[in-house]
């Protein structure tokens, strides 16, 4: 079932928003904005780092290479750092308050507020009246907000709340200048009706389903509200257009808070809606607050049930083998949500440290919450062995309740119409002893034919490089209509039986076709129930990090353990080509030159058979 929370909650917003003067950030920490003496010197630190840095300078011609050759990293690879230079010299001159780090944060925020436009080559609209392959919002008339104009705002509003005074010892046109660009920028196209049902296919205003660009802009979106905007009608009319989008967003989630956008977008999907609640509550003097609804509770410890070993997450969808949760959200959001499985979490990956002060400028507002957070005490972390999230039909199943023991195998369900989706329908990924064995290789660099019609020519997003079957070499396509049906899921053995002969198109011959996964008596079994049409082939794709220490007839040995399969069926191992920019930085996650795929073929053709593939 779908949730619309805000409208759930009925709140009525009349005279709650509070004005600029009365607001102040984190209202429900003692002494609010205060940062600890710690934190504080590592903060200087950081800054003095920046002062012998030269200031990234960005170019025409690298803005122009996405539309030329696909390529948006080199750009980017200017553009982010030049932000992150900002927000640190900021807090090392707000703490410090010495002058020393002034002249070079006056130099890095104008040239920002320079900027022809603050939407990354990637994100450049197109529009039918030109050649686009630079912005064209330099006519006074912004239009469109994308990811990284929302969060460049932000950190500048940071930059205005915590250096105004600063700034204005020098010229009171900067912090003039920083309140133009944000309304011009920010605040009049996101309350232009047009702008928005026109331009802004993030917000899901015209019924579409809406990704993490939703709550992201729009937590930082109201954090430019919250720390510049000044005419209370405006800060109200800012926050109540903000809670039916952030309701588009939660709309798409089931109860049990999965994010189909894969462990690698948790924290900017539901942890960007973290980030909105907590702008909310404190431009709302603590009246808008949806932090004990039990989805906010469950999409937060979704971070946690995902976890595979100490930096492994089940990477379905776009997601990088190597993504880790955020500790300090999860911490925070435990706290708020009453979730000891994320505080606990939060505390163990910490191990006693202080969070890092690199500055996050995605999601500023939490990440300056964060940094009023002491040294925290370390925590012993137990984790589920048994998880079931049915809203995406994920299941996994531990040997044990330690992450780096025993056996560990996960199924994957749903459709392939998920956001950021991969055609992996069936996918397993199994580890031992905290080893990876079949593992799903995540996804690489993005460039323009990530999100292209070209997006299934990528290896990485197919079938048949993933840990599924493959019929009369026919793969899964993509779009809503190829799923999994008749899912069931046993609570006591933690098996999942999933139904996947939709997962194929017509061509394939099936019948029907079921997949489960168990974990029992010590032994992985996967089971695959295969019925055609008529004769059809069968081949099954596995990708391991390396090449198995033994191979024999009908087994194979990897990280230890023995992987046993059907006699009948004919081994192949090859190395998979990584010299594609999109996924020539995928072995370097799993720690290898080059990943594997082993695939076992049936010798004959088949009307109908089981086959079971076990690892022990």
């Amino acid at each position: 079932m779908s949730r619309r929370l805000f409208e759930e909650h009925k709140f009525d917003l009349c005279d709650k928003v509070l004005s600029f003067d009365d607001f102040k950030p984190f209202i429900d920490i003692e002494g609010g904005f205060v940062i600890p003496e710690e934190q504080r010197k590592r903060l200087v630190n950081a800054a003095e780092e920046m002062l012998d840095r030269e200031i990234p300078q960005l170019y025409a011609h690298e803005y122009m290479m996405f539309r030329g050759n696909g390529n948006r990293s080199v750009f980017e690879g200017r553009y982010f750092p030049r932000r992150h230079m900002l927000l640190t010299l900021a807090l090392g001159e707000y703490v410090d308050r010495q002058g020393r780090f002034t002249d070079k944060l006056i130099d890095v925020l104008w040239l920002i507020l320079e900027e022809t436009t603050w939407v990354v080559p990637a994100h450049n609209r197109q529009r039918s009246d030109m050649k686009c392959p630079l912005p064209y919002a330099y006519s006074g008339e912004v239009d469109y907000i994308d990811l990284f104009a929302a969060t460049t705002a932000a950190t500048l509003a940071w930059v205005y709340y915590l250096c105004r005074d600063i700034l204005d010892e020098v010229t009171t046109i900067i912090s003039d200048r920083i309140l133009y660009e944000l309304d011009r920028r920010i605040v009049k196209p996101y309350t232009c009706d047009k702008f928005v049902y026109e331009n802004f296919w993030w917000s899901g205003v015209k019924g579409n389903n809406v990704n993490n660009w939703c709550p992201w802009i729009v937590s930082n979106v109201l954090t430019v509200a919250a720390l510049t905007v000044k005419d209370t009608a405006t800060r109200a009319d800012v926050v109540s257009r903000s809670l039916p989008l952030l309701d588009n967003f939660t709309s798409i989630y089931h109860n049990d808070g999965g994010c189909d956008e894969g462990p690698g977008y948790w924290n900017a999907a539901g942890g960007a809606l973290f980030n909105a609640c907590l702008v909310l509550y404190d431009m709302t003097g603590g009246y808008v607050n949806i932090f004990e609804d039990p989805l906010m509770k469950n999409m937060g410890e979704y971070a946690v049930k995902v976890v595979v070993t100490e930096d492994r997450v089940l990477n379905f969808a776009d997601s990088s083998s190597r993504t880790s949760p955020n500790p300090m959200l999860l911490y925070h959001w435990g706290k708020a949500c009453g979730s000891e499985m994320m505080t606990e979490f939060g505390r163990w990956r910490l191990g006693g440290e202080l969070m890092s002060v690199s500055a996050d400028t995605s999601l500023s507002y939490r990440f300056m919450r964060f940094l009023t957070t002491c040294r925290l005490e370390k925590a012993e972390l137990t984790v589920p062995e048994k998880i079931y999230i049915g809203g995406l039909e994920v299941a996994a199943i531990r040997e044990y309740p330690e992450l780096s023991r025993g056996l560990y195998v996960a199924l994957k369900g749903g459709n392939n119409n998920e956001s950021h989706n991969h055609n992996d329908l069936g996918n397993i990924i199994v580890f031992a002893d905290g080893k990876p064995i079949f593992i799903d290789a995540g996804s690489g660099k993005y460039t323009r034919k990530t999100f292209s019609s070209e997006r299934y020519t990528i290896w990485a997003m197919c079938s048949d490089y993933h840990n599924c079957l493959t019929f009369n070499g026919v793969t899964q396509r993509a779009g809503a209509d190829f799923r999994s049906t008749d899912t069931v899921y046993d609570e006591l053995s933690g098996k999942m039986t999933l139904d996947l002969t939709h997962a194929y198109p017509a061509e394939a011959g099936l019948s029907s076709y079921k997949r489960s996964a168990e974990l029992t008596d010590g032994k992985v079994i996967i089971t695959d129930e295969v019925l055609f049409e008529e004769e059809g082939t069968v081949m099954c794709s596995l990708i391991v990090r390396e090449d198995p220490s033994e191979v024999g007839e009908g087994f194979f040995v990897l990280a230890g353990r023995r992987v046993e399969f059907d006699s009948s069926l004919t081994y192949s191992i090859e190395l998979l080509d990584s010299s594609e920019p999109e996924v020539a930085a995928i072995p370097g996650g799993w720690r290898t030159d080059a990943l594997r795929r082993i695939t076992l073929t049936e010798k004959a053709p088949v009307r109908g058979k089981v086959y079971r593939l076990t690892v022990s």
